[in-house]
């Protein structure tokens, strides 16, 4: 969450960088004609996702008898219709990877794929003890939960003595 609010808080200066960079660089015109053609495309946007994903819903249960609506896809076009509708080159970036598919998918795999390696590498796994699912020699247990007494020394070799018997 402080990641968050630092990055809203300091939003605005990169924005404001970066447009005066934009603006020297292509000029005034084209930079204000940016700014005006990516708020009008957002606002559509935002008008737009939600009656055309309810329509597209209608017509598949029209055509099939059954239909869906993409709600996460719904909800990234929406928002990234807010984040076009701002003035600035980095929260058009934001809302064009947001409103293009193909781009939406990569970035949440992207995401999906650091986090997973935060939490396996970084963590020790998806256990829940120190070593996450390995026992203290590195092995991994799997036995029964009816096979455990909570109350009698831990003895890793011991499932491997009953299974022998």
């Amino acid at each position: 969450m402080r990641k968050l609010s630092g990055f809203i808080l300091f939003l605005p200066l990169v924005e404001l960088v970066l447009l005066i960079a934009m603006g020297a660089a292509m000029g005034f015109l084209v930079t204000l004609l940016w700014i005006v053609a990516t708020g009008v495309w957002g606002a559509w946007l935002m008008r737009t996702a939600g009656p055309s994903a309810m329509a597209r819903a209608q017509r598949e249960v029209d055509a099939t008898g059954r239909g869906q609506i993409d709600g996460l896809g719904v909800a990234a076009n929406f928002l990234g219709g807010l984040m076009l509708l701002l003035p600035g080159p980095l929260t058009d970036l934001l809302g064009l990877v947001l409103v293009t598919p193909f781009l939406r998918r990569l970035a949440f795999g992207a995401w999906l794929a650091g986090r997973l390696q935060q939490v396996v590498v970084e963590r020790g796994g998806f256990g829940t003890g120190p070593q996450g699912p390995f026992g203290p020699d590195g092995n991994v247990y799997d036995a029964d939960p009816d096979d455990i007494q909570r109350n009698e020394p831990r003895d890793p070799h011991r499932l491997d003595r009953d299974r022998d018997r």
